[in-house]
């Protein structure tokens, strides 16, 4: 009780997203750069949620494709895909494609629902790798923001 006390006014940012009409975020921490220049080298007999590397300023990273780490088809890189790179933090070098990037959100920290696992049935498979990647969710004035854990991205592979 008194840990959630603390946290009452206590503000955080989140990086946000959408992957197929869902609006998801990260924490803003997490992130490095998000870039809209999307060239990829392919990276043949990889996962497929490996979407290639690509060079930014000599660095290369590895790039996965948010969609079907999330359970949903590809789709082709477009004008408003973007690449949303993380801190070295986070993971070695990589970065997720995202359909389009969203607003830097701030919520106050009481706002956020924690995940809770559904009792009555046991996810398998993707249905797992999915629900392992949410932190919580928080309802904003006209939508739901999805919060994940970009540390987890890397361990679906």
């Amino acid at each position: 009780m008194e840990s959630e006390k603390l946290r009452i006014g206590e503000k955080r940012q989140f990086c946000s997203f959408y992957v197929a009409d869902h609006l998801f975020g990260v924490d803003i921490l997490d992130v490095k750069e998000i870039k809209d220049e999307v060239s990829l080298t392919i990276v043949y007999h990889a996962p497929r949620e490996v979407r290639g590397f690509v060079n930014i300023r000599g660095h290369v990273y590895l790039v996965l494709d948010l969609r079907l780490i999330l359970g949903f088809d590809s789709r082709e890189v477009d004008d408003i895909s973007r690449v949303v790179l993380f801190k070295q933090k986070v993971g070695e070098s990589f970065g997720v494609l995202v359909d389009r990037i969203g607003d830097m959100v701030e919520v106050d920290e009481s706002q956020i629902e924690a995940r809770r696992p559904d009792e009555n049935t046991s996810p398998s498979g993707m249905e797992q790798r999915k629900s392992d990647l949410s932190m919580g969710i928080c309802k904003l004035k006209n939508e739901l923001l999805i919060i994940l854990d970009a540390a987890k991205f890397l361990d679906t592979l």
